[in-house]
This record gives structure tokens, C-alpha cells and sequence, in this order.
């Protein structure tokens, strides 16, 4: 998935502003003062920050010719391969609920950016390797960016989300 697919699913589902907030949401505090909405696009642009984003920089500024991800390889391939493991990001949501449990849920957008990068990436050198290093087992997903459906799918269902959130809000108790 592209990288504000990430953040924004991360604020959707890890934040109090989102889904992690229940039907009292933020309870009053503007969702951009909400430290969790902040966490949670941490944490949901974690993978592909740590991973890609040197890389990318010395590609531009040096002027080599190609597409980027055509040249990644190396030891960068081996930290997108940790940043993007199960075993890492559930390790430290684990260390963050016993740290600073008010956080936890917003440390959950970095497990849920790797579930959504093993069925949005196919087989081949960006697969997500779900239990890395331990395993080199991973889903043949969509590769997203030869998909523009499957783009234009996960942001209406980002959209449907925040709708049906709206509206769940809104609703009176019965």
C-alpha cells in the first residue's frame, strides 16, 4: 500500500481519534492534539521510514539514473525485511504495553501496515516476510501498484470507515 494508506489506516484503526477510541472518540480533545493520533501515524509509517527513506534520499541526491526500487537491495533489503516482520512490531508492542500501556493500541498501526503489506505486496523482493528472520514465509498478495481497483478499493474502504465511525458517534444509546 502506498505510505499515507498506512498512516491513515494507522490513525483509523490505532488511534483514540479512530477505531481504538470506542464511541466516545477523543471525548472532546480536537483529534490533532490527541497524542495517539500522532503514535499511531508513527507507527503506521514506521516500516517504510526506517527502511527506505535513507536509501531513497542518497538515490535522489546522488543523481543515479532508474527507478529507485529497482536498485534497493543489500543490507536496506534486510532492514525492510525486519521493519516489516511480525515477530519486530509485536515484540514492541509488547515492550510499549508494559512501558506506556496508553500507547499500546497506537503502536498496533505498525503490526496492521505489515498484515496490509502481505496482501498488497506479491511474491519477489518486496514480499512481506510475516515472521522475519525466523521464516521466510509470506503471502502472494496483490502487488498494489500495478492495481489502480484494488488502490481505489482500500481508500473507499478508508472512507467507509471514517463514515460509518461518524455515524456510530452520532448515534444515540438506546
Amino acid at each position: 500500500m502506498d505510505i499515507a494508506a498506512h498512516v491513515l489506516y494507522g490513525v483509523t484503526v490505532c488511534s483514540r481519534a479512530g477505531l481504538a477510541g470506542g464511541r466516545g472518540g477523543t471525548r472532546g480533545i480536537r483529534m490533532w492534539r490527541e497524542p495517539t493520533v500522532w503514535w499511531a501515524a508513527f507507527f503506521g509509517l514506521l516500516p517504510d521510514m526506517a527502511s527506505m527513506w535513507i536509501p531513497f534520499i542518497v538515490h535522489a541526491i546522488s543523481g543515479a539514473p532508474g527507478n529507485f526500487f529497482h536498485y534497493f537491495d543489500g543490507h536496506w533489503l534486510v532492514v525492510y525485511r525486519l521493519f516489516h516482520s511480525l515477530v519486530m512490531s509485536l515484540g514492541v508492542a509488547a515492550i510499549v504495553w508494559v512501558w506506556r500501556r496508553p500507547f499500546f493500541a497506537a503502536t498496533l498501526a505498525w503490526p496492521l501496515h505489515v498484515v496490509m503489506d502481505s496482501v498488497s505486496h506479491s511474491t519477489g523482493k518486496f514480499q512481506t516476510l510475516l515472521f522475519y528472520p525466523f521464516s521466510e514465509w509470506g503471502i502472494n498478495g496483490i502487488a498494489w501498484w500495478r492495481h489502480p481497483n484494488f488502490v481505489l478499493s482500500y481508500w473507499l474502504a478508508l472512507t467507509a470507515i471514517w463514515l460509518a465511525l461518524f455515524l456510530w458517534r452520532r448515534m444515540k444509546s438506546a
